[in-house]
């Protein structure tokens, strides 16, 4: 090998590194002009000041850590990915494929969820997606507007890759039920906050709804929200 191809080598892995690893380089700003928009946002900094957020750096993980997710608490998440992992080993769309339908099911997966995964994974094998480069200088809605076309993947799925992988700023997920229960204790006193409201408080956000949301989740849950 030589010394150009080794160098070579060694920067594709620091970038990759670097996306894994640092919070996004937007963090602090957010969070200076969250709190000066939302006295609400500011304490729950503080609550939280070592609190971050990082990519995996793996795209179909979180795509199908998003489906394990989908309607069920963080633990039971957790539960049913560590057993789905230890099936697949490395996360790769040809080792899941190699799994049968009830193995997946095995795992504590419904059956519309073991589906899913498969058409995640059938997508990413048609497309030969191999690595962050496919989804890199995107715009988020060409990226949403892929995803959505994978039977099981909606706009939830979505969001959750725009916010866990690709960490963009400024996504609000409207239907998620933790955000939903957050804003009802900490906007509504725990009364239930109409659509309208929820929305008009989360516009003050704007361009940092994502961060927001990031620490809302924060507040309601023992366990990080990590997909």
């Amino acid at each position: 090998m030589n010394y150009t191809t080794m160098c070579t080598i060694l920067n594709r892995q620091l970038n990759q590194n670097v996306f894994h690893m640092t919070e996004p380089n937007y963090w602090q700003e957010s969070k200076a002009f969250l709190s000066n928009a939302d006295p609400s946002l500011a304490k729950l900094f503080l609550r939280y000041a070592d609190y971050n957020i990082s990519s995996r750096g793996e795209a179909l993980e979180t795509l199908l850590r998003s489906i394990v997710g989908q309607q069920i608490s963080v633990q039971a998440a957790a539960s049913v990915w560590g057993k789905l992992a230890n099936k697949i080993g490395k996360i790769k769309p040809e080792n899941v494929l190699l799994l049968s339908f009830e193995d997946l099911r095995t795992c504590g997966l419904s059956k519309q969820k073991a589906q899913y995964i498969i058409n995640i994974c059938d997508h990413f094998m048609s497309f030969s997606i191999k690595d962050h480069s496919y989804w890199e200088g995107r715009s988020f809605e060409s990226v949403y507007q892929e995803l959505i076309t994978i039977k099981g993947v909606g706009p939830w799925t979505a969001e959750m890759f725009g916010m866990f992988y690709l960490l963009e700023p400024d996504i609000f997920p409207i239907k998620d039920i933790g955000i939903i229960r957050a804003m009802n204790q900490i906007y509504g006193q725990g009364k239930t906050l109409s659509k309208d409201k929820i929305i008009e408080i989360s516009e003050q956000w704007k361009p940092y709804r994502s961060v927001a949301c990031w620490f809302l989740w924060k507040s309601i849950d023992s366990e990080d929200v990590q997909y």
